[in-house]
Parts: structure tokens; C-alpha cells; sequence
């Protein structure tokens, strides 16, 4: 099965160190598309972002709702016989709602606070100190954002832009 990876470095910018941050994914468009968060993110701010499809943390992952929603999912979907020994037999041997209830009860405990250091130095930049973006970043956002209102997808848009050249007809012989 073929692996993909995002690999982002971070430089220190005392030492000139460089540590990689190496993000797995199953397929090169998640890794794409991953970075594409990221730099939307980091240009655009955070309401850029599309908003998550389930707000409601009732229903979260890991929650005991959750948990009862997709046993009654699965109920609709199967036979009671593949119910009882598919969902019922799993969910019965992995605890069945303890580690929903385990979960609920860490995300409960106090959180140890950061120092004040810490927390001062989180504090967001002026708008006046932010970093303004190279013309080749502006242009290169604004070619993707054409290719995008397009219709074209991240891959096709990388696919064309780092295919091997046309050639232009000149005889280098």
C-alpha cells in the first residue's frame, strides 16, 4: 500500500536548525490539501476555513451519544443476526461505552495553565508586525485561486504546474 507524506520544516531562527514536521497520509491529495489549510490559514486567517460539518460536541467522536448514534445506524443498516454478532460482540469485548465514559471524564480534569511567560508570548502579533507576502506568493495564490473559481481541483492545478515542459519547437542539435 503506498504511503504519502507532507514534510514541513521548521527552522530555528537562532541556531538555523531545522526540525521536520512529517504529516502521513494515504494518498497525495490529502497531503495537498493538508498543506492548502495551511497556507490559507497562514495568509487569509482563520475564518478563511471552511467551519466544521458537526458543531454540536454532543455528537463528537468519542462521546457516548456519538456512540449510540452509530449503534442505531448500524441497526438500520444490518440484519439483527449480523447486529448481535458484529456490533453487539465487538462493542462488548472493546468495553462498550467505558471508554467513551473514560474520555469524557479526562476532558473533565483541571488543566494545568501555562506560565505567564508562555502566555504572553502566544499573544498575537500587531497587525503592523506581520510579515507582508512576496510578489511571487501573491502570484502564485492568485493563479491558484483562477484555477480553483475554474473548477480545477488542487491536484489537476499541481499536476499541471510541475509537469515536465512543452516543447517549445526549438532544435537543440
Amino acid at each position: 500500500m503506498s504511503s504519502y507524506s507532507l514534510m514541513i520544516g521548521l527552522r530555528d531562527s537562532n541556531s538555523g536548525e531545522v526540525v521536520w514536521l512529517t504529516l502521513s497520509t494515504g494518498h497525495p491529495s490529502l497531503a495537498i490539501s493538508e498543506w492548502e489549510a495551511l497556507r490559507v490559514y497562514m495568509e487569509q486567517g482563520p475564518d478563511a476555513l471552511p467551519t466544521p460539518l458537526l458543531i454540536d460536541e454532543e455528537f463528537q467522536e468519542g462521546t457516548v451519544a456519538y456512540f449510540h448514534m452509530c449503534r442505531g445506524v448500524y441497526r438500520e443498516m444490518h440484519s439483527w443476526p449480523v447486529y448481535a454478532f458484529g456490533f453487539l460482540t465487538i462493542q462488548f469485548c472493546s468495553g462498550w461505552t467505558l471508554p467513551c465514559r473514560f474520555s469524557q471524564w479526562i476532558n473533565t480534569r483541571p488543566k494545568a495553565a501555562f506560565p505567564e511567560s508562555i502566555r504572553e508570548w502566544s499573544k498575537p502579533l500587531p497587525a503592523e508586525q506581520h510579515a507582508q507576502p512576496s510578489a511571487e506568493l501573491v502570484q502564485e495564490s492568485a493563479e491558484l485561486n483562477l484555477a480553483l473559481s475554474q473548477g480545477q481541483s488542487l491536484m489537476d492545478y499541481y499536476k499541471v504546474k510541475f509537469s515536465e515542459p512543452e516543447p517549445t519547437g526549438e532544435n537543440n542539435g
